[in-house]
């Protein structure tokens, strides 16, 4: 059982600044980032973006005959969602299928005292909901379901950089992505139960990654996001993506949701998801 799965967390957006991105201040002895450059990502209602994009086979390899160009622009969001109002409308068009998407995607921006400003983290509207929501449908294919209760949309955070205090964080650190335990989806299939249950977790995989595109060398700081469906206590379905975030040009330039699959034992079923590996080539 096959199913194309891009969990949606890409690109994202915050409001301008006065000041210069990916500054870092070397002149302080104590400045607690010294030699870390600074992330600081602007990016603004009617900014365009162009991909190369692939499916992956099962050896995270692109299979080249998928080849086709995908398209972002972000427009200016409209009123409260959640207990937010500065975020942004992500649009993105596959140009092979025409297959649309909306993501409602922010960024908590601060300001330290020296005036100096950074992205603390990103954040995406109904991140968990749409990945569980994903999963419900495999599991609805295989006969009779009774679905379970789910945690409703909220602003989940799909990348961290700095601690609250502005320090940035080292390569390496994680963070849950919603509650610290596992969410519970205890399903039935024709009236026998399928216990599963969802973690998700984020992580800084590596500072300062460069990148060619458009002829121009692009500093990257790359993050993951990790979905673990535990089915029946013994089998596990991982679902990764992985994402290069940029200030110049602010974007992710680069991302790669890893293929996964698993076969749940009884019923004897593999479930499969296909990779996508997203390159910017780009921007307007």
């Amino acid at each position: 059982m096959t199913k194309r799965w891009l969990i949606p967390l890409l690109l994202f957006a915050l409001p301008a600044v006065a000041v210069l991105p990916g500054c870092s201040d070397d002149d302080n002895p104590t400045d607690p980032n010294k030699g870390a450059r600074q992330i600081n990502i602007l990016l603004h209602s009617g900014d365009q973006f162009s991909y190369d994009r692939w499916d992956l086979d099962p050896n995270q390899q692109k299979i080249e005959s998928t080849k086709r160009k995908y398209d972002v622009e972000f427009l200016t969001g409209v009123g409260l969602v959640g207990q937010y109002n500065d975020w942004f409308f992500r649009i993105g068009k596959d140009r092979a299928s025409n297959e649309r998407d909306t993501l409602f995607i922010r960024t908590e921006t601060r300001t330290r005292t020296d005036g100096s400003a950074y992205t603390k983290e990103v954040m995406g509207y109904g991140f968990r909901y749409a990945a569980l929501q994903n999963f419900i449908e495999m599991i609805m294919q295989l006969g009779t379901v009774g679905v379970p209760t789910i945690p409703a949309e909220e602003w989940d955070v799909i990348a961290r950089f700095y601690d609250d205090a502005g320090v940035t964080h080292d390569p390496g650190s994680e963070w849950a992505i919603g509650p610290e335990a596992a969410i519970p989806m205890n399903f039935t299939i024709n009236g026998a139960q399928l216990p599963v249950t969802a973690k998700f977790t984020g992580k800084y995989e590596a500072r300062e990654e460069k990148i060619t595109a458009n002829n121009k060398e692009i500093i990257t700081w790359k993050t993951s996001v990790t979905a673990v469906f535990n089915v029946l206590g013994s089998v596990e379905l991982k679902v990764k993506v992985n994402m290069w975030f940029a200030d110049d040009p602010d974007t992710i330039v680069k991302v790669v949701q890893e293929s996964a699959s698993v076969t749940i034992p009884i019923l004897n079923i593999p479930f499969e998801v296909t990779g996508d590996h997203q390159e910017l080539v780009s921007w307007i």
